[in-house]
């Protein structure tokens, strides 16, 4: 039988509730899985996004938060709140906050603090699938970037921009204004620069140039060390492990894999923990140990479930239900099918 895993996810499925590893039924008993490119990318690149506001999204970088006016912050104040949301897993909730933030930097000709929610929203308008709007608001925050000559609200701007057009399949652009990004970063001497060579390392992957994104990963990877910068680190360890993963070499790649859910564990950054357990899960299965795996997917089970992540709990459920049915344990199938339904009654309920 043909691995379902061998294919892609097709772009357009990447921010539904099910896609990240395909459906199906389990056909035999000795589970085989292939890592989709990136079938989790439009995620990560939403995660990568969250650790990187804290360094950047508070406002101008050189006033410290209890110096600012009330207005002000205030309005940094509903920022965070909707990039704690975005962690969390609620967007609409993380759509209120930034919107309540833009209205008040609004209210007060906040022209950076503008660029800022401009670009926070069009960031969660790419996880939302709302691609359209995530354009406009790149472009307008870009825009004020450029009035303000503000080399880092620019930086941002191009980053995000190039994750629209990554995400809409359009690799060539995706990767130019990338490199705008880039520039900046090593002109300016910003320790962001990690986190933008990982996303071009992401592009190049999915343009089949492993090699190159090889060499981007491994770049970021050092650079992204000597800063410290340890959350763009794991996404460094993540990305490289994923080349390792598609070369056939799953220990590496499981080795690389632990390396990231280490930091991620450290800093507590659930989404990213989740992500890691899950990429250790199929590294596992494809060394046929699928007691491992399922302990994998488990863990990661449990880290969405406690989070209110539903959605992405749903696709733990589809990998464990799998191994449960290809282990014949329909005792645990069945317990873990109860509950998949549930979900998915929670979810229809909630868009009633």
């Amino acid at each position: 039988m043909a691995d379902k895993y061998d294919a892609a996810p097709k772009r357009g499925d990447e921010t539904r509730a099910v896609g990240w590893f395909g459906e199906g039924r389990m056909m035999k008993s000795v589970i085989s899985y292939q890592l989709p490119v990136i079938s989790y990318r439009s995620y990560l690149l939403l995660i990568t996004v969250y650790c990187s506001l804290f360094t950047v999204f508070y406002g101008c970088a050189s006033t410290k938060k209890s110096e600012l006016p009330k207005v002000q912050m205030d309005a940094t104040e509903l920022n965070q709140r909707g990039v704690d949301a975005v962690s969390a897993g609620k967007y609409d909730k993380a759509l209120i906050e930034f919107q309540g933030s833009l209205r008040l930097n609004a209210s007060v000709d906040n022209q950076t603090g503008i660029a800022i929610n401009l670009l926070n929203l069009g960031r969660l308008y790419l996880l939302m699938g709302r691609f359209d709007d995530a354009k406009a608001a790149f472009d307008r925050g870009l825009k004020i970037g450029a009035s303000l000559n503000d080399q880092m609200v620019l930086s941002e701007g191009y980053a995000s921009l190039g994750r629209y057009y990554y995400l809409i399949g359009n690799n060539n652009d995706a990767v130019a204004v990338l490199e705008k990004a880039v520039a900046i970063d090593r002109r300016q001497g910003f320790h962001t620069l990690g986190n933008r060579l990982n996303i071009m390392g992401m592009v190049y992957k999915d343009m089949d140039k492993a090699e190159d994104a090889e060499k981007l990963f491994n770049e970021a990877l050092k650079i992204n060390k000597s800063y410290e910068m340890e959350a763009d680190s794991a996404d460094s360890f993540r990305g490289l492990g994923d080349i390792l993963f598609k070369r056939g070499d799953y220990k590496k790649a499981g080795e690389l894999y632990e390396n990231a859910l280490s930091i991620d564990k450290r800093l507590g950054i659930s989404a990213k923990i989740s992500i890691d357990l899950a990429a250790l899960g199929m590294a596992s299965l494809k060394q046929n140990d699928a007691g491992k795996a399922l302990d994998f997917f488990l863990r990661a089970y449990a880290v969405d479930s406690s989070r209110g992540a539903d959605k992405k709990a749903l696709q733990d459920l589809d990998r464990i239900i799998e191994i449960y049915a290809a282990l014949g344990d329909n005792n645990n199938k069945e317990k873990y099918s109860l509950e998949r339904e549930r979900l998915l009654k929670k979810e229809r309920d909630e868009k009633q």
